[in-house]
């Protein structure tokens, strides 16, 4: 094999690009000033050829040299028993990488480039053996492993290069859009046009946000809270999804669509314990970006202290959520609105647990009778009670009963209740 590789030189002209000095030098003293022309004429030789086959106004050819430069070199060097390894994937040039990235080149393309100059290296050393006689042939099969072998690894090693900075560029990205989302969030000033194109989706659009979370302390497994995010998207009802991640656990999503869609309730989600979500309402344009947002993550706040299953979606707990920003006035609006049914003790605690069960099944005296497991003679009666107490009927001021039935179950998870009980758990 040495012999082989000792006679190598290049006929004619190699061409007028030179090897770099490292690699010339290695050549020049282990093979002599014929081992770089042959590389520096091979090279040329197996880039023609690729000129004819790829057809691309903006492949980097001075990078392509270099690299095939180098790789030649270390077959050559492998074959004469060089000791070294076999590749050093810091010959893999950075701009080579970024360049096959940034125009996203499929990795099998990559592959074929190089088997093909990998072929056609191989028939000039076959060549090469064949014309040392008697004994040039007999090394044509261990010649043919070992630039396959060595093909192999750089191969691998330009594989490894380019998916490492396919992960660079990944997580740049995720920065930037990390970068954007907190601007779009917080109200900072934002070029809508540059976001839009960062964050793949419309700014323009509707966006309906979620928030996603489980009480302090909770855990849950990663596919489960995927499986609700893709729920949370496909309910909605479109494809253009962004989503956020925090350092607390929480996953913010935003589902974008291009004309008002209908808004999802908790119980769509099917959530399974210990999560928790909170659902905002849709809003268009960046403004309605943040906004949404902010509702999402504020019913997601009342969720979590309130200790509902499932969530809690904004539009249903707006008020209460506004009103509870002032815990002291929170508290008066509870006294004014449910005046006696706001005392402590357990008939009370019975009679806002009714009330709430009823709002909850949309006022209809069957549903809730059933859930409440009473006889709807029962129920009446009981409502009949809890409007004289309140001093109107049930269907009016029905918001601010509703929120006011809210705020005191929120006080009393606080503590500010000296007798939660059942009131609390909402039974």
């Amino acid at each position: 094999m040495a012999k082989v590789i000792s006679t190598l030189d290049w006929d004619g002209d190699p061409g007028p690009a030179s090897l770099a000095a490292h690699e010339a030098e290695q050549l020049r003293s282990r093979l002599g000033d014929g081992a770089i022309r042959w590389v520096a004429g091979a090279v040329e030789q197996s880039l023609a050829a690729l000129h004819e086959q790829i057809h691309d106004a903006l492949a980097p050819w001075p990078l392509i040299r270099t690299f095939a430069q180098h790789v030649l070199t270390a077959t050559l060097l492998r074959l004469a028993g060089e000791d070294g390894p076999p590749v050093d994937t810091e010959a893999i040039d950075r701009d080579l990488a970024e360049d096959i990235v940034a125009r996203d080149i499929p990795l099998s393309e990559i592959t074929r480039v190089l088997r093909t100059m990998q072929h056609q290296w191989l028939s000039l050393l076959i060549d090469a053996a064949v014309s040392v006689r008697p004994d040039g042939i007999s090394v044509i099969p261990a010649l043919a492993t070992s630039v396959t072998g060595t093909m192999d690894a750089w191969i691998g090693a330009a594989t490894d290069a380019i998916v490492e900075e396919r992960r660079r560029v990944y997580l740049a990205e995720q920065v930037r859009i990390r970068g954007a989302i907190e601007s779009l969030v917080t109200a900072e000033p934002i070029d809508v046009e540059a976001a839009t194109k960062l964050l793949r989706i419309p700014l323009i659009g509707w966006h309906v946000g979620c928030a996603i979370g489980t009480p302090l302390g909770g855990a849950v497994e990663r596919r489960i809270l995927d499986g609700t995010v893709r729920l949370f998207a496909r309910v909605v009802g479109s494809e253009r999804m962004l989503r956020y991640e925090t350092s607390a656990g929480t996953v913010h999503i935003w589902v974008t669509t291009d004309r008002q869609p209908q808004i999802p309730r908790v119980a769509d989600l099917r959530v399974q314990a210990p999560l928790l979500v909170g659902i905002g309402e849709p809003h268009p344009g960046a403004d309605g970006f943040r906004r949404t947002f902010l509702e999402a993550s504020d019913a997601l706040g009342m969720a979590a202290s309130l200790g509902d299953h499932g969530g809690v979606s904004y539009g249903d707990a707006a008020l209460a959520i506004v009103l509870s920003r002032d815990e002291e006035r929170a508290r008066w609006f509870v006294e004014h609105e449910l005046r006696d049914l706001a005392a402590e003790g357990p008939e009370m605690a019975e009679m806002r647990n009714t009330l709430r069960t009823f709002f909850d099944t949309r006022m209809r005296i069957a549903p809730a009778a059933e859930r409440l497991f009473l006889h709807r003679n029962t129920l009446i009666n009981r409502l009949e009670r809890i409007q004289a107490v309140l001093g109107h009927g049930v269907a009016e001021r029905s918001a601010e009963t509703q929120a006011a039935l809210v705020l005191a179950r929120l006080l009393a998870r606080r503590g500010d209740d000296p007798a939660p009980g059942r009131d609390e758990r909402g039974a």
